[in-house]
């Protein structure tokens, strides 16, 4: 889901906009950037960056306090947050899969060699948060043997992803057992 409006999609979550950039764990400077790079006025930016690191019913507040109930980015502003948060998220992706510490306990990955489809589901799991060490766990292996056949067979698990939504869960798996196909 994704709005092109503010939202607090629960109560651990900041202050959201687009498709899923959460201003929780952001600094009132990169929120400012990032809105402006993707076309925000300089004003809305400034007032909306300074709900930095506000979470639940505070960043609800802020919405309410700050007037900003009808405040909504344009389709073309949408997309280019969305691709400034997904490129961050990718870097991160990478920088996880690859620190020192994960090498040294399964093997170096190969991020720019890795299959298409391992990348996207690794990038979607930082995105969504589950890219943690219990996930590496039980993927890093199959990422650094770039081995698509038993990486599917993990995402696949649902025993592997309790906290993960049903629909966010069937298209990882679904997008795996796709890419299996070609």
């Amino acid at each position: 889901w994704h709005s092109r409006r503010l939202h607090v999609p629960g109560a651990a979550s900041g202050l959201t906009l687009g498709r899923g950039y959460d201003m929780k764990n952001r600094t009132n400077a990169q929120i400012r950037n990032d809105l402006l790079a993707a076309g925000v006025d300089a004003a809305h930016a400034a007032l909306i960056a300074q709900a930095s690191g506000l979470t639940g019913d505070r960043a609800e507040d802020f919405i309410q306090d700050n007037d900003l109930e009808d405040f909504e980015i344009t389709p073309q502003a949408q997309l280019k947050l969305f691709q400034i948060d997904y490129d961050w998220h990718a870097s991160d992706a990478r920088r996880l899969a690859t620190k020192p510490d994960v090498t040294r306990r399964y093997g170096a990955t190969d991020w720019d060699a890795l299959h298409p489809a391992i990348r996207d589901v690794v990038i979607d799991l930082r995105f969504r948060g589950d890219y943690s060490p219990r996930c590496r766990e039980i993927l890093q292996s199959h990422i650094v043997a770039n081995n698509l056949q038993t990486f599917a067979g993990q995402i696949g698990k649902k025993t592997n992803w309790p906290s993960v939504p049903k629909d966010r869960f069937e298209r990882r798996r679904n997008f795996c057992q796709q890419a299996l196909q070609t």
